[in-house]
């Protein structure tokens, strides 16, 4: 990405008359993170709309569009208190996540 970070924005556009919601973007975290929904069947209301590039081609921002029930407003900054057990225990469902993703990766490698 060519912006500096201090110069990264992005912008939430909607209007009471519509349901659709655009969202200009030019933060690179929030960009990976809109493209992931984008790319997922999962998320089918997120389309990515148009990349703005400079000149030389270089990436600088993305437009996307979701429904504008997709978008929240949040009260509060939660924050989670965990005891030392359930810490331990989400550890573990972590590794065994990441010990089984490893395995599958390595099989579907072996297949092809």
């Amino acid at each position: 990405m060519g912006l500096n970070i201090s110069e990264q924005e992005t912008s939430v556009i909607f209007t009471r008359d519509s349901d659709i919601c655009t969202v200009y973007t030019s933060d690179s975290t929030v960009m990976t993170k809109l493209d992931k929904l984008a790319e997922s069947d999962k998320s089918p209301h997120w389309k990515l709309k148009e990349e703005h590039r400079l000149h030389n081609g270089e990436l600088i921002g993305k437009t996307y569009e979701t429904h504008k029930r997709l978008i929240s407003f949040r009260s509060n900054i939660t924050t989670r208190e965990m005891t030392e057990e359930q810490k331990e225990a989400a550890s573990e469902r972590f590794r065994k996540m990441w010990k089984d993703k490893r395995e599958n990766e390595e099989n579907e490698e072996i297949e092809i």
